[in-house]
């Protein structure tokens, strides 16, 4: 059967003209290569991080995900969007925890796009879904911390302590992460200006926090040295940070200042350019430390659908003192979608021209003909 239907299709394949046949070949060909063949390349493109230590954390970034939901668009088209951006969304998280191979994966906030809007059976239907694009890892630590887009907030939006209640429950946020010996991570939010109240890690018998010893990392979804407050500088007092990492902006950007100078922060492009889009970047936290310089990196959006055109994951490793960075950058989606329009609108205006030629020639025929019978029939009356 199976051989007859491809006789079949091929005998319809040759009836077909020519300069048809060739733009069916360019549509599959075209198809294999948005859908197949461009998310391969582009995982060679990713650089590779080795360890120095034999303790070393491995570190995947995820930020602003914004899972699509039901509510803002309504169009016709809403589902077929929806399932694209979740396609993309799930193969690029799958490629990028192969390449890390975390001990830890870190989900920046802004996890859904109608979080605080969504009721209580959408919002469970979005977190299913979300299980379904992000699944969980079996060795890897998973840590989840909420955006304004999560339980409200920001711009003036009421932040509502049910929303937020709602999130720790589905999503299991805590204060602060003891990863290993040598790290811990706090969940530093300030949308809710909360904060963990000390250091899980502190020795309570000579009251040393223990500082020297390992690394410190902020997470915060809004970036934590923009318009810095009392908030920020006590934060920064009690849990001196080695790090900070960040999302919202949906673009990769860092800062590097000296925390007495925090109101003149000013973010920098990361990874921006061809050059340094996929340089390993190293930073020496004992330096950091040393001259109470505070290091921020904010991580882009993974989504394609936040309207910015660098769209990736961070990748970041610990070892030792140093902070190695580099983005996984992935492809830009809209231009592979924007293809498809171009090579479907060609045979459409092919048709169209066709039919206002037939028109056209149509009337000049009308006039033609209206022009020579009028003389016979003068002459006739």
């Amino acid at each position: 059967m199976a051989r007859i239907s491809l006789s079949r299709m091929r005998k319809k394949f040759m009836r077909l003209h020519p300069i048809w046949r060739v733009y069916s070949i360019l549509i599959v060909l075209l198809t294999l290569y948005n859908e197949v063949f461009i998310y391969v390349l582009q995982k060679f493109k990713w650089s590779n991080i080795s360890c120095q230590e034999d303790h070393c954390l491995r570190m995947l970034l995820v930020g602003d995900p914004q899972i699509l939901g039901k509510t803002y668009d309504s169009s016709y088209y809403s589902p077929l969007a929806n399932f694209d951006s979740d396609r993309y969304l799930a193969w690029y998280y799958e490629k990028a925890v192969e390449h890390v191979r975390p001990d830890v994966i870190c989900f920046l906030g802004d996890l859904m796009d109608e979080g605080t809007t969504a009721n209580e059976q959408h919002f469970e239907e979005y977190y299913e879904r979300f299980g379904q694009i992000f699944p969980t890892h079996p060795t890897a630590k998973i840590v989840y911390i909420p955006g304004d887009n999560d339980i409200g907030g920001d711009d003036g939006e009421e932040l509502k302590p049910s929303k937020v209640r709602r999130f720790r429950q589905y999503f299991s946020e805590k204060p602060a992460w003891i990863i290993n010996d040598n790290v811990t991570i706090y969940n530093i939010n300030k949308i809710t200006l909360e904060r963990p109240l000390k250091d899980p890690r502190l020795d309570i018998t000579d009251g040393d926090d223990g500082s020297d010893r390992y690394i410190r990392i902020f997470l915060s979804h809004l970036p934590f040295l923009s318009n810095p407050g009392s908030f920020t500088y006590e934060a920064i007092g009690k849990l001196k940070p080695n790090v900070i990492f960040s999302g919202h902006l949906h673009a990769s950007r860092y800062v590097r200042i000296h925390r007495k100078h925090l109101r003149a922060a000013t973010y920098k492009p990361l990874s921006g350019d061809k050059k340094t889009a996929y340089k390993v970047h190293t930073f020496d936290l004992s330096y950091h430390k040393d001259t109470e310089e505070l290091l921020e990196i904010v991580i882009p959006t993974c989504s394609y659908r936040m309207g910015v055109p660098e769209i990736g994951y961070g990748f970041a490793v610990i070892d030792g003192t140093n902070l190695k960075y580099t983005v996984l950058w992935t492809t830009k989606r809209f231009h592979q979608l924007i293809s498809y329009v171009i090579v479907v609108a060609i045979p459409l205006a092919f048709l169209l021209f066709t039919i206002l030629f037939k028109i056209l020639k149509a009337i000049c025929v009308c006039k033609r003909n209206a022009r020579t019978k009028l003389p016979l029939y003068n002459q006739i009356s």
